[in-house]
């Protein structure tokens, strides 16, 4: 094993971070006053709501900070970094960014259902006037943004500007008429892109509720980050890797934010909103305007999932990376490309490396700026400034170098997990991922899907009871391929009408159906090789973590669990990961819920609920206050927590 793995101690697992969990709790509480009270949630229920209003002395809304008709300026910490974050997404982008949550359709729901909080017809989209529309800031939105830009190409490393297979913008940029030719639309689109489009996608209020601020992501949908620390670049790029398939399994697994402006919604996850309420693109880039200034389309927000994936170094004997994993477009700078492979970085990382510097840096503070340019600064060869960068581009894992200040080496973050209403919670999904990334670099772990599955696989985690209902993309056996020998090519599906993934990547058959709907209708073997080799299968969240022996999975807990003895650990130590383990499987297995799901349950028994979808204020104060107590273990609760 690498020399850091003999003195990572996995007995800090068991005692610092669930001591240094409930310390920060206790801190926190000690500063409350004696009618508060403190939840670990991902958001406020009624954050934005029409109804109520929550702070005491609140100023009118359409402040000149947050431009929204939802939430006022008092929302906004006044700490200066917050309001440059949102201004510099809005100013960035042309306006403010608008998102779309799909409402659930209850009993009593009025259905069409329409906001009566926001409409298009009365957003005034908070467009910035700015002087010229010929610099690329007024009609086309956004900064100027006209040096040369390249697409990542399906099954490839990428383009560069030598690279016959890349679109590389010259003069200001292609159009998004010669972007769309077949080639550069994402994969989940039909038909071609329009050649020009109005400034402002308007969105649709059909069965949907509206957000008009970044705030609504930025400031809320509470993360759990998970930092992980590697040996070198090598092992830190097989975390990145084999990690980011696993998001989309955690982002089900605790998911916690089913209401939104005090409604229910058909979602019960955050992350989709998160992306759309920071995505900064100008016009030109979500192609809604002819490409002039900008560097051209970026497929997604700044925040989203990866892009492609690295692979392992140049040097290394791993053989389990196929290039046609990165079945997804993706805009990078040609340029910075280019100038990183010439002094001999490879072409995954180059292009990795590149990617940031297709987005603008949202503020930059004069001191961060000077010492980028003193040479006498510990902070001069920049990497501050570029840790910014590295902001504007938060996906489910993220790649950072080592830092000399403050001496960390090569690190991954895994931010695809909601925070958990308590600490225990907190500690077990903690535990976990260090685990598996342990597992990952000692078993040789193989958790490569396509690009496309994985994206697919984010949107169902999002859907109501996802982690019981869903079944998601994964790879059958997890301890081939790093020799070069892959499975059988093909899917195993779960039944219902098949689009034609095998050949377009772009299917997402009967993805409402849930897994005994799917089951009663077979399952079907797509493509060459036999089902008991074939590479993919679809599986319940259970059988991804507790092992299927009809599709010979093993189950990542029991992976996980076959491990743990190898780390030489105490009885009570080890006795204690085990326990914590057992509520990711119970979870898992559906025999606990997620907090989702708790808090729809609740509000459907509350008595003052009328099933029309609506929070009200009284319901959302007896759930908090329910939650409260559940956290402080005077209200039992044991289809959420296990015991």
């Amino acid at each position: 094993e690498p020399p850091y793995m003999r003195v990572f101690s996995a007995q800090q697992l068991v005692t610092e971070i669930p001591e240094c969990l409930r310390a920060r709790r206790r801190l926190l509480k000690s500063k409350l006053k004696a009618d508060e009270m403190l939840l670990s949630i991902t958001q406020f229920p009624l954050f934005g709501a029409t109804t109520s209003i929550y702070i005491d002395g609140q100023g009118p809304m359409n402040g000149p900070l947050l431009r929204s008709q939802l939430l006022s300026d008092d929302c906004l910490h006044q700490i200066p970094p917050f309001a440059l974050e949102i201004d510099g997404i809005i100013e960035r982008r042309g306006t403010v960014p608008y998102t779309a949550v799909p409402m659930f359709h209850d009993t009593d729901t009025p259905w069409p259902f329409v906001d009566p909080g926001l409409s298009p017809a009365t957003l005034d989209f908070g467009i910035l006037r700015l002087p010229d529309a010929g610099t690329g800031s007024g009609s086309g939105g956004g900064r100027d943004r006209d040096s040369g830009c390249a697409m990542g190409t399906p099954g490839k490393s990428g383009g560069n500007g030598s690279d016959p297979t890349s679109t590389v913008a010259t003069n200001g940029g292609p159009t998004i008429t010669n972007l769309a030719q077949g080639r550069l639309i994402d994969a989940h689109q039909s038909g071609p892109a329009p050649a020009s489009s109005p400034l402002l996608d308007i969105p649709s209020n059909h069965n949907k509720l509206l957000l008009d601020s970044p705030l609504f992501g930025v400031g809320s949908g509470g993360i759990l980050r998970v930092t992980l620390c590697a040996a070198d670049l090598d092992e830190a790029r097989i975390l990145y890797d084999h990690l980011a398939p696993i998001s989309a399994i955690m982002i089900a697994l605790t998911a916690g934010t089913p209401i939104v402006r005090g409604y229910l919604t058909d979602r019960d996850s955050y992350w989709e909103v998160q992306c759309s309420a920071t995505d900064d693109r100008s016009a030109q880039e979500r192609g809604f305007a002819p490409v002039t200034t900008a560097k051209g389309k970026l497929m997604k927000s700044g925040l989203g999932t990866i892009e492609s994936y690295l692979g392992p170094g140049p040097n290394s004997k791993d053989m389990s990376f196929n290039s046609q994993y990165n079945d997804m477009y993706y805009t990078y700078e040609s340029a910075a490309s280019v100038a990183l492979m010439d002094v001999g970085i490879d072409r995954e990382l180059s292009q990795h490396v590149a990617r940031l510097f297709i987005r603008d840096l949202h503020f930059a503070t004069a001191k961060m700026l000077r010492d980028k340019d003193d040479a006498t600064s510990s902070r001069s060869n920049g990497q501050e400034h570029f840790k910014r960068f590295l902001g504007c581009n938060r996906q489910n894992v993220c790649l950072y170098p080592p830092n000399t200040r403050t001496r960390s080496g090569w690190e991954v973050e895994f931010v695809s997990l909601e925070v958990q209403l308590t600490d225990e919670e907190n500690a077990a999904f903690i535990s976990f991922i260090v685990l598996l990334s342990r597992v990952i670099i000692s078993y040789s772990l193989n958790l490569y899907i396509p690009i496309s599955m994985m994206n697919q696989n984010m949107v169902r985690a999002q859907k109501v009871n996802a982690a019981k209902e869903q079944v998601f993309f994964f790879r059958r056996d997890l301890f081939s391929g790093r020799d070069g020998k892959q499975s059988g090519p093909g899917l195993i599906s779960r039944g219902g009408e098949n689009s034609g993934w095998i050949n377009t990547h772009a299917g997402d058959y009967n993805a409402d159906a849930t897994p005994s709907e799917r089951e009663a209708r077979g399952h079907r073997h797509l493509g060459p090789g036999s089902p008991d080799t074939t590479e993919y299968v679809e599986l319940t969240i259970n059988e991804i973590l507790n092992g299927s022996p009809t599709h010979k999975v093993a189950g990542l807990l029991n992976i996980v669990l076959s491990y743990l003895p190898k780390l030489g650990l105490e009885y009570q130590a080890e006795n204690e990961l085990r326990r914590q383990l057992v509520l990711i499987r119970r979870r898992a297995s559906g025999k606990l819920c997620t907090l989702a799901t708790w808090m729809r349950n609740f509000v459907e028994k509350h008595p003052d609920y009328r099933h029309d979808s609506v929070v009200s204020p009284e319901v959302n104060y007896d759930m908090l206050r329910t939650l409260n107590d559940i956290e402080e273990r005077r209200v039992a609760a044991p289809e959420l927590l296990a015991t």
